[in-house]
């Protein structure tokens, strides 16, 4: 004999899109929780730089885009939950920066600096007097120019941990399998041992794993694309932290490196890197994008002495709603067809202005929460945390 586990909310997919609006509709009263087939934060999130940015590197051109526009007032709505005030607690996250920095190597255009300085911008990037610059900006070997933006960093792993934290014992390891009825209607997810879960509401928050949920779901009129990275990571005792974003001429509106710095479960530094070089690294082998990064660095910090340091690269595939010729989305999307919610927040730092959205929708979709509603949950193992690759792969 098959049990049946009644639910208002079952989201899919454990990263950091599903994680927060699990908390958020548990605030907002709804019976809910949340399916993971592997790892909590284990794909997208635990590999991203965790920042949490303003959209300053979409400036580049030395004018405002709907991405820099989208994005520029959540720096603060982060912050205001890593105080305690704000949607979610998370106060007990880990922020490994609280300042950004972008430095250029002299070439920047004198259409950006002046724009950096305009009315318009001018709340959100900030130039550093040169005796004020941090290491390794501070040393003599380096020529450039120092801005410092309202974008902070955190620690990824710590946020996984608060969120599951925080969502009452939710969150449980499964392989969902998604059961249509004749009618091509999502009917139920099959749990396995006989067992089955009804949802008023599935919510599919998987990443690149919507693409196969959508699929059987019945719902593959949304369509998702992905994009390819190759990070590089650098680690040695002599390494200082660097959280900013490198620019010049020659990466033209885009960062030629980003850098964030976070640490081995030894303690050692670690330079996690990204922007142009991990999108243009995609053709490259492994070999072949460590020569690069060396070179690149060599040109930046050239009185940095890497020669101990060790190295190792990530291929990632940041997914997306699908875009007209695969342009980067400047929102979180999210779209719901029957009894199905599907999303992709796009970046780190816009999950809160989609869940808000989302947030706003639940009254159209489900009507108000039924607070007598009480459930069994499910006979599942609890999901786990997943580790950084920093913290695998050193």
């Amino acid at each position: 004999m098959s049990i049946t586990y009644k639910t208002d909310i079952c989201i899919i997919g454990g990263g950091i899109s599903g994680l927060w609006l699990l908390n958020a509709v548990q605030q907002e009263g709804f019976n809910s929780l949340l399916l993971e087939k592997n790892l909590l934060g284990g794909a997208q999130t635990l590999a991203s730089q965790g920042m949490i940015h303003g959209g300053i590197k979409y400036t580049l051109g030395g004018f405002t885009t709907p991405a820099s526009e989208s994005i520029a007032t959540m720096p603060e709505i982060w912050k205001d939950c890593l105080s305690g005030n704000g949607a979610i607690d998370l106060r007990s996250v880990k922020q490994l920066a609280d300042a950004y920095y972008l430095f250029s190597d002299g070439s920047l255009s004198s259409r950006v600096t002046s724009f950096f300085g305009s009315r318009s911008i001018r709340s959100r990037v900030t130039r550093v007097a040169k005796d004020e610059y941090p290491e390794p900006f501070s040393d003599p070997g380096f020529n450039g120019w120092l801005y410092q933006l309202q974008d902070i960093v955190l620690d990824t792993t710590s946020l996984v941990r608060t969120l599951q934290y925080q969502s009452n014992n939710t969150a449980f390891c499964n392989d969902a399998r998604l059961v249509t009825n004749e009618r091509g209607k999502l009917s139920h997810i099959d749990l396995g041992n006989n067992e089955r879960l009804e949802a008023d509401l599935y919510v599919l928050a998987a990443g690149a794993g919507n693409l196969g949920l959508l699929h059987d779901a019945g719902t593959e009129s949304i369509k998702m694309q992905e994009r390819p990275l190759h990070q590089v990571m650098v680690c040695s005792e002599k390494l200082p932290p660097i959280f900013a974003h490198a620019v010049n001429l020659r990466s033209a509106n885009k960062p030629r490196i980003t850098f964030t710095t976070h640490s081995t479960k030894d303690g050692l530094p670690v330079w996690y890197l990204g922007g142009n070089l991990a999108e243009t690294g995609v053709q490259r082998d492994e070999g072949e994008q460590i020569d690069f990064a060396k070179k690149e660095l060599g040109s930046l910090f050239p009185f940095l002495d890497l020669s101990a340091a060790r190295w190792a690269t990530l291929k990632i595939n940041r997914a997306e709603p699908a875009q007209t010729e695969k342009t980067r989305p400047d929102y979180p999307f999210f779209k719901s067809i029957d009894n199905v919610l599907v999303c992709w927040p796009t970046k780190l730092t816009l999950v809160p202005m989609m869940v808000d959205e989302i947030l706003s929708r639940l009254p159209s979709l489900l009507g108000t929460p039924r607070q007598t509603r009480t459930s069994a949950l499910p006979n599942l193992p609890l999901a786990t945390v997943g580790h950084a690759p920093w913290e695998i792969l050193f």
